[in-house]
């Protein structure tokens, strides 16, 4: 079944889910809110399980998701909305240790993050910018996104550069890395114990494997494997 919040426009106000285990918690959420003439708190929920049921039943612009419930967990309960394909939002409000959850939560389909103790000076924007479509992450948090990302972005080069190195032989990976090392036919020949027309051969073979037209393309392709293959 698809979810589908009802379609918002600039005259009414987003309506926002409150989903927190803790009733002080949504409590104080009421009170961030409550002079955000744009805003309406529509519900509450104790656990993600009873979420997804509000969520059918109020259709919230907007929810605002605590990670760690009993039950089901915030980041369970934000992968099911979005594989149904809901038009309801999330937003991540926790109080746990944000570089743990961050990703976890935006991997699962949350639009926005926004740690507890910044909920009175981030909240009313995160959730005006996510009901329009956009994105937010509190700026507390950003460079935990970035250093995340920047992460990822090199496990994913890393991955990708020892795939490759995985189609050569054992010993074209042996003359692929000397190559990386600055080291010429004659020297790596004498490394290895081959004659360098033997070496020259390997260089054509490994260039041709990895779709590469350089010494210099090996290299890069080498450093960023690091010590993932042996050979």
């Amino acid at each position: 079944m698809t979810d589908q919040a009802a379609p918002r426009t600039d005259a009414e106000p987003t309506t926002v889910l409150v989903v927190d285990d803790d009733p002080m918690v949504r409590q104080q959420v009421r009170l961030v809110l409550a002079s955000s003439a744009g805003i309406h708190v529509l519900g509450e929920a104790a656990d993600g399980a009873a979420a997804l049921r509000e969520v059918e039943r109020l259709s919230p612009h907007v929810v605002l998701m605590d990670v760690s419930m009993p039950t089901m967990s915030g980041v369970e309960a934000t992968a099911a909305l979005a594989s149904r394909r809901s038009a309801t939002a999330v937003i991540a409000l926790t109080a746990l240790d944000h570089d743990a959850v961050l990703l976890q939560m935006l991997e699962a389909g949350a639009r926005g993050f926004v740690p507890k103790e910044y909920a009175d000076e981030d909240l009313e924007t995160a959730i005006s910018r996510v009901a329009r479509g956009e994105g937010f992450v509190s700026p507390h948090c950003q460079p935990a996104l970035f250093r995340h990302l920047t992460e990822r972005q090199a496990t994913d080069h890393r991955a990708r550069a020892q795939e490759r190195l995985a189609r050569l032989t054992d010993r074209e990976r042996a003359v692929a890395r000397l190559v990386a090392t600055g080291a010429q036919n004659a020297a790596i020949a004498a490394e290895i114990f081959v004659s360098p027309s033997t070496v020259k051969s390997h260089l054509d073979a490994i260039r041709t494997k990895l779709g590469v037209a350089s010494r210099e393309e090996i290299a890069v392709i080498v450093e960023r494997a690091g010590a993932g293959l042996p050979g």
